[in-house]
């Protein structure tokens, strides 16, 4: 019962991933991007940061790329797959906080590219729509979140990290915290 309680949740996040208008990028990242993107941003590999960005048209990951967000807003969603490390906000390299316009999807990221820093880290950024995280093998930390939606965890090697801080979800929660 409870396996297809999780895979009823994928899906809907799904959906709503595609309800969103989900990250249709067509601009190619490959070093630091900032200013205002029309047309959505696409990360293949290698390192891109998004530093004080607006984007819209939603930011698409793969290949094992290395991203960084800082002070960005991301509009029309925010989906990885198979990314090697993952960073929005996190204080420890002053990155500021990010506002996330749409749902965020983020499967098979890998172990972590920099040691002892996270594979994901979703941090002291406020996501407006569910985030779902598949399929992941590295440290996960979601910390000092706001999220208004659901956060809905599914088949992770590791449970979820809060860094000691408190996070804010308006929506079900099927993650498990550390």
């Amino acid at each position: 019962m409870n396996r297809m309680k999780l895979l009823f949740l994928a899906l809907i996040a799904f959906v709503g991933l595609l309800a969103s208008g989900s990250a249709s990028a067509a601009t190619p990242c490959s070093g630091v991007m900032s200013g205002s993107i029309t047309d959505g941003v696409v990360v293949s590999g290698g390192f891109c940061k998004l530093q004080g960005a607006l984007v819209k048209g939603g930011v698409h990951v793969m290949g094992g790329a290395f991203v960084v967000v800082c002070g960005s807003t991301i509009n029309g969603g925010f989906v990885s797959d198979g990314a090697g490390e993952l960073i929005v906000g996190a204080e420890e390299i002053g990155c500021d906080g990010n506002v996330f316009n749409g749902a965020v999807r983020i499967s098979n990221t890998g172990s972590g590219l920099i040691k002892p820093a996270p594979s994901i880290a979703l941090e002291r950024s406020t996501f407006n729509g569910g985030i779902s995280l598949m399929g992941n093998q590295g440290t996960i930390a979601v910390s000092e979140a706001r999220i208004s939606g659901g956060l809905f965890c599914s088949h992770n090697v590791l449970d979820l990290s809060n860094e000691g801080n408190q996070n804010l979800v308006s929506g079900k929660v099927t993650c498990k915290f550390q």
